[in-house]
């Protein structure tokens, strides 16, 4: 129903930045707001972030946009969430103070911890969806368990609480009110059955994870609280909470089975919208997982790599380019070819559709006449190889789309566009608006009886720009491609053969 003065916000907090949007009840955008937020290594393949951090930054996107807009908390009538998933946080349930550093769903701690289940990964997948790897929470939980005596007994004995970032930005900002999920989030953490809905003490018991307190799993567009009225001077209804991936495929409009969209941020992701769970296991390689969880559950699959813009930060980095992203854009664009080079961009190992975290990057080719540009070049295309190599094992013959939805921060770059759409064989519809922002709202919409159904605002779903492959490079760029996935190949062969010897 259309209702007049609405406002309604969206929250996304990410891995590299925290955004919000307000939008009103015709979708109309009324304002935004973006803060950074830091990633640090720790060692023994860790990352990781404050979530003090995390919540000062919501609190200061949604400050922004009430300034922006003029309206008052009586004036929202909903706020939705969204965010990283998989990332652990650990506080304590007196203070509300963290117990260590998040641990970001990149963070490989918990690799070793959880070798010794590989005879139950089979299992593994059938209850969750997802494969045995460190990316998801039960293997960060597991490594906790076994590093941090302190924190495995405080979690035993309920002194402290654990989290996703929706659970950690909930409790705090319903000023402990509310310790929940939902279901989207609870499906990332390997310890939650997704065919039940609900979380599996079998699971926890394989993990060897005793926890006193479990946050309560409620549907997607479920009433989480009311946003304590010490932060904004009033309360606000917090009505909506998925995973950015899930959020993203709601503002991309994949309401629909066999829907399909990419997101291009820290890492590269293609979900693909499968409804009702259907029978049998996922294609090799690839996750199936929670969509959002209302009336009924709809499920999608996902490819999931790490290699994204954390690879081209990484290359900035290292080769001192001073104008970060873009400039290391323009280089490539500058070069229009990577001479030959090729970048194996496994710097967390390599995701699906090969799941080998013990496998690393590589750079492959390097002569005389090797150029920044050129590495450049060779790093924009292994993202899209790494993308091709995720849609080649997502689909069957016959079902390739001929144009697929992409969002991210990667898609500001035209040059990156129609590298993608060359490398594809697609035409690419980039949006460079935060699709999990515009899906985040939504769900506050429908949590807040703005829309009756996800139907109802299709008409936010829009894309900026066009892209179309230049058919006559295809010969060229499959040819480029067949090479990359040799040369992983190699590097997965010569790691196993490593581990042989080592045996």
């Amino acid at each position: 129903m259309k209702q007049q003065g609405v406002i309604l916000i969206g929250v996304d907090q990410g891995t590299s930045f925290t955004k919000a949007i307000a939008i009103d009840a015709d979708g109309r955008r009324l304002a935004n707001a973006k803060r950074p937020i830091a990633v640090s290594a720790a060692p023994g393949g860790g990352v990781q972030q404050c979530p003090q951090t995390m919540l000062d930054n919501v609190v200061a996107c949604i400050s922004e946009i009430m300034q922006a807009t003029g309206a008052r908390t009586q004036d929202i009538v909903g706020l939705g969430l969204c965010n990283q998933t998989e990332t652990l946080v650990v506080w304590d349930r007196q203070t509300g103070r963290p117990a260590i550093p998040a641990m970001v769903w990149q963070c490989r701690r918990g690799s070793r911890e959880i070798e010794s289940l590989t005879p139950h990964e089979s299992d593994v997948a059938a209850r969750t969806g997802l494969r045995l790897d460190p990316t998801f929470t039960a293997a960060k939980l597991k490594w906790l368990f076994h590093h941090a005596p302190a924190i495995a007994e405080g979690l035993k004995s309920g002194r402290l609480l654990f989290g996703t970032v929706d659970t950690w930005l909930v409790w705090k900002l319903t000023a402990g009110q509310t310790y929940a999920t939902d279901a989207s989030n609870a499906s990332r953490t390997m310890l939650f059955d997704i065919d039940r809905m609900a979380w599996d003490d079998e699971l926890f018991r394989l993990f060897s994870l005793e926890i006193a307190h479990l946050p309560e799993c409620r549907r997607s567009d479920a009433a989480f609280g009311q946003i304590a009225a010490a932060f904004f001077g009033g309360p606000i209804p917090l009505v909506g909470v998925l995973g950015d991936q899930q959020a993203s495929l709601l503002g991309h409009g994949c309401l629909s089975p066999k829907d399909m969209k990419m997101t291009i941020g820290t890492g590269s992701f293609i979900w693909r919208n499968i409804g009702a769970k259907p029978a049998g296991p996922p294609r090799p390689g690839i996750i199936r997982t929670v969509a959002w969880q209302l009336d009924s559950t709809c499920y999608a699959e996902e490819g999931f790599s790490t290699c994204g813009g954390n690879t081209l930060d990484w290359l900035v980095r290292r080769f001192a380019i001073a104008g970060g992203q873009p400039e290391l854009h323009q280089c490539a664009a500058d070069a229009g070819h990577s001479a030959g080079l090729l970048l194996i961009p496994a710097l967390q190992g390599l995701g699906a559709p090969w799941w080998r975290p013990d496998v690393r990057a590589a750079v492959i080719g390097l002569h005389e006449a090797t150029t920044t540009g050129h590495i450049a070049h060779a790093g924009l295309e292994a993202i899209c190889y790494q993308i091709r190599a995720l849609l080649d094992a997502m689909t069957r013959p016959g079902e390739r789309p001929s144009a697929l939805r992409v969002d991210g921060g990667l898609t500001a770059s035209r040059y990156f566009v129609r590298l993608l759409a060359d490398v594809l064989g697609l035409t690419i519809h980039a949006s460079h608006e935060a699709s999990a922002l515009t899906g985040a709202a939504v769900m506050a919409g429908v949590g807040a009886g703005v829309w009756t159904s996800l139907d109802q605002p299709s008409r936010l779903f829009q894309h900026m720009a066009t892209t179309d492959p230049d058919a006559a490079r295809a010969p060229a760029t499959d040819r480029d491609y067949r090479r990359w996935l040799g040369a992983v190949e190699m590097l997965i062969t010569h790691e196993d053969a490593m581990a042989e010897a080592a045996d």
